[in-house]
C-alpha cells in the first residue's frame, strides 16, 4: 500500500495495489493503515484510489469489518475512486453495518472537492450549534 500526504489540501491519498485473499492479507492491510495513519495523531481526510485493488469473496466480510475499524480510528472525511463492483459491495455492506463512509468520486480531484465541501458543511453545522 502506498500513501502520500497532500499538504496543500491536508488530505492523505492511499493507493493499494493488491488482491486481499486471506485473513493474513486483511491483517497486513490493517497494519499498513495503522503504521501510516498513526503518525498524524488525529483523524484525517482520505482519498483511496482503487484501480489495482480487489477483495476476495471469502474474506470480504472480514475486510469490511477491518475497513470500518480503520475508518473509526483514523478517518474523518473519505472518498473512494475507481472501485470495482465487488469492492463496492463490501464497502457498502460495511458502511451500513458499521456506519462508516461509502462516498465515491470519479477522480482524485473530485474527491478532494467533495472533502472540501464536507469540511465547509461541518464548519457551518458547528457554527450553528454555538450560542
Amino acid at each position: 500500500m502506498k500513501f502520500s500526504y497532500d499538504v496543500v489540501n491536508d488530505v492523505v491519498i492511499g493507493l493499494p495495489n493488491w488482491k486481499v485473499e486471506s485473513k493474513e492479507d486483511v491483517m497486513e492491510w490493517t497494519r499498513q493503515w495503522d503504521v501510516y495513519m498513526g503518525r498524524f495523531n488525529k483523524k484525517m481526510d482520505v482519498v483511496v484510489v482503487l484501480d489495482n485493488f480487489e477483495v476476495a469473496t471469502s474474506v470480504g466480510p472480514l475486510w469490511g469489518e477491518a475497513r470500518a475499524q480503520v475508518h473509526q480510528k483514523y478517518i474523518r472525511h473519505n472518498f473512494r475512486v475507481h472501485s470495482n463492483a465487488r469492492v463496492r459491495l463490501f464497502v457498502n455492506t460495511s458502511g451500513v453495518r458499521y456506519d462508516v463512509s461509502t462516498l465515491e468520486a470519479a477522480s482524485i480531484e473530485d474527491a478532494i472537492e467533495g472533502i472540501k465541501e464536507a469540511r465547509r458543511l461541518e464548519g457551518l453545522k458547528a457554527s450553528k450549534s454555538q450560542p
